[in-house]
């Protein structure tokens, strides 16, 4: 049976979290690159959205589902979409 401690499992899993603290303990893999961090939503986007819902309460006198996106608001307000 091999040794399987901690540092091991997560150097075996590709874990980007470990990435930079492997790196500065003297584990670095070349394979271990941390991701890139996710692009912030435009504020426009933010204002878009909010409109929509709004005028989905507005039409519908409900509020809408939070996860749905700006298309989906779009075509359930011009009755594209059959709920």
């Amino acid at each position: 049976m091999t040794k399987s401690t901690y540092m091991d499992r997560a150097m075996r899993a590709r874990d980007p979290r470990y990435a930079r603290i492997l790196e500065r303990l003297g584990y670095a893999r070349r394979d271990m690159v941390p991701a890139a961090p996710a692009d912030p939503v435009t504020q426009e986007a933010g204002d878009d959205i909010s409109a929509l819902r709004a005028a989905y309460q507005e039409k519908f006198g409900k509020r809408p589902f939070m996860g749905w996106d700006a298309e989906t608001l779009r075509d359930k307000l011009s009755g594209k979409a059959d709920d």
